[in-house]
């Protein structure tokens, strides 16, 4: 297995930072919630929200597991012991490590909408629309990418490279 360099560490903490600007403009006096729906999300969400709260932001956080992967393989959507109930006139900002087909995303916004929050957008460290396949709206995101499998700085394969400081593009006739 091969790994090309895409976006490093440096770069993803710059983005990370603008991206917590906007937000800070965006959510300056609002009470916001920030769900994180996915495993490979946390490191993601730990910076956003470190810099959100440099920038006097400080949200709620949840965490929901939500996933659809096993390995490489994608299935049904898989929402574990996720209740809206307390997001009533609050804003929520759904926060996933990649939008790829947009399936999870979809499957969490439609729990978070049952909450009647005031308002919900999604932020994600990667916009993937390769294979795209749900009307989700992406609101912020910190890259963009056509295609390919992504790892590092969370996200992994087979529960590998999670670690990693930068983010990479997997090459291997599997992706």
């Amino acid at each position: 297995m091969r790994i090309e360099p895409l976006f490093s560490a440096d770069q993803i903490q710059e983005r990370v930072r603008e991206l917590a600007g906007r937000l800070a403009r965006d959510y300056a006096d609002a009470p916001l919630t920030v769900i994180c729906i996915a495993e490979g999300a946390r490191r993601f969400v730990d910076d956003l929200l470190r810099q959100l709260a440099q920038r006097g932001v400080e949200p709620e956080r949840l965490d929901v597991r939500a996933e659809r992967t096993e390995g490489t393989t994608l299935g049904p959507v898989q929402v574990e012991h996720f209740d809206p109930e307390g997001l009533e006139g609050r804003d929520v900002l759904v926060a996933d490590d990649i939008a790829d087909e947009g399936a999870t995303l979809q499957a969490v916004l439609e729990i978070v909408s049952l909450g009647e929050p005031r308002s919900m957008r999604t932020a994600v460290l990667i916009d993937k629309r390769e294979r795209r396949r749900e009307l989700v709206t992406i609101d912020y995101a910190a890259f963009e990418l056509e295609a390919g499998w992504v790892i590092g700085y969370g996200m992994d394969v087979d529960g590998e490279y999670r670690e990693l400081d930068w983010i990479g593009l997997l090459k291997d006739d599997r992706f």
